[in-house]
């Protein structure tokens, strides 16, 4: 088992990464003597793998777990859903030294984190994330988030949580689909930080990934490493942390425009807006073209999409883009600013960007 230390400026906690290690969530909780409860939010695609087994490792504790197994999709990223949870945990009488734990991927971990964030105030969380890109991703850090009908991810909290708990086990329950697509969010943490795990990803068989339990721990590794190392730096996104956004100013807008359905996943379109990041990199003279292409064959030879017109079922208009985007977190005085990248394994932060250069990377991958 690895196990990934983080420490941030308002609390340190353990990433724990290997095969079957369930069984370390109820020795966690027994060093814990004040809890009086223990509440499991799931949805119910990974409840139907994961929840019966997750139960027995709870029953150690002596505890009763309240369980909430709520609606699956990115779709249900929204106030109402947070609303729900909310209540269903203080109608549980939890306390503040009580724990929630988060089952499942990533929506989970938004819907749960922001409700632990806001329930009294703030309650503790443990995060059992089951899909690649939580693991990778979305349970580090502490960001919490719902989708605004402006955009994606555009209301939260960070709410650092008391343990990750990534079982690269329960991966194989993935389809293939979800699997790529979390495997977008891995390349993105080479593409900004690390050359020699690209070369890595490069040389394996993307097909044999997700039997490799042994790789995968290795993947889910340096994947949390970086992604670790990043937030304690810039815990608040006030900088650096910025840089975890490649792919994501164009991919966030697209995910919008597809209506945040299975039309277009979120990995899926993380690496679509690589593409396009890429493009722009080339365009403003910061990365030359045998690395674009070196790394768009990686993709390609990963199953995914590298331009707009391949997307199907989805009418995806450049204006409309171009208002999502400027609606991205990352727009300082109605400007624009991307993460792009100067080399692979080395991405930087442009302000400034000209909007007319974004619209005709755009337009090349619309065409």
């Amino acid at each position: 088992m690895k196990n990934i230390k983080v420490s941030t400026k308002t609390c340190s906690y353990e990433i724990l990464i290997g095969r079957e290690i369930l069984d370390h969530l109820s020795l966690f909780l027994n060093q814990h003597n004040a809890i009086k409860s223990i509440s499991i939010v799931t949805e119910d695609r990974v409840a139907k793998y994961h929840l019966t087994n997750l139960l027995k490792i709870l029953e150690q504790t002596k505890l009763s777990p309240n369980i909430l197994v709520i609606r699956p999709g990115e779709s249900s990223k929204n106030w109402n859903s947070i609303q729900k949870v909310t209540e269903w945990l203080i109608s549980k009488k939890i306390e503040r030294d009580d724990f929630i734990i988060g089952l499942g991927g990533g929506v989970i971990g938004d819907l749960v984190g922001f409700s632990a964030s806001i329930a009294l105030r703030g309650i503790r969380i443990i995060h059992v994330p089951t899909s690649l890109l939580a693991q990778v991703d979305s349970a580090i850090g502490g960001k919490t988030s719902i989708n605004s009908i402006h955009g994606k991810n555009l209301i939260g909290t960070f709410h650092q949580p008391a343990l990750v708990l990534s079982d690269v086990s329960m991966l194989k329950t993935l389809s293939t689909r979800d699997f790529r697509s979390g495997y977008g969010e891995v390349v993105k943490y080479a593409l900004i930080k690390d050359k020699n795990f690209f070369a890595w990803l490069e040389k394996q068989d993307f097909s044999d990934l997700q039997k490799n339990e042994e790789k995968l721990t290795h993947i889910v590794e340096i994947s949390s490493q970086i992604k670790s190392k990043i937030v304690e730096q810039d815990e608040k996104e006030q900088g650096i942390r910025a840089l975890l956004n490649f792919g994501h100013t164009f991919g966030h807008a697209l995910e919008a425009a597809a209506g945040y359905s299975e039309k277009l996943l979120h990995g899926e379109a993380v690496v679509l807006g690589s593409c396009l990041a890429l493009s722009l990199s080339h365009k403003l003279n910061l990365i030359d073209q045998e690395q674009i292409l070196r790394i768009e064959k990686h993709f390609i030879t990963s199953g995914f999409k590298t331009r707009i017109k391949q997307l199907s079922g989805t009418n995806i208009d450049l204006d409309f883009l171009m208002n999502l985007m400027y609606q991205d977190k990352k727009v300082t005085s109605n400007q624009l600013n991307f993460v792009l990248l100067n080399e692979i394994g080395k991405g930087l932060i442009v302000k400034n960007v000209d909007p007319e250069n974004v619209k005709n990377v755009i337009q090349q991958s619309l065409k």
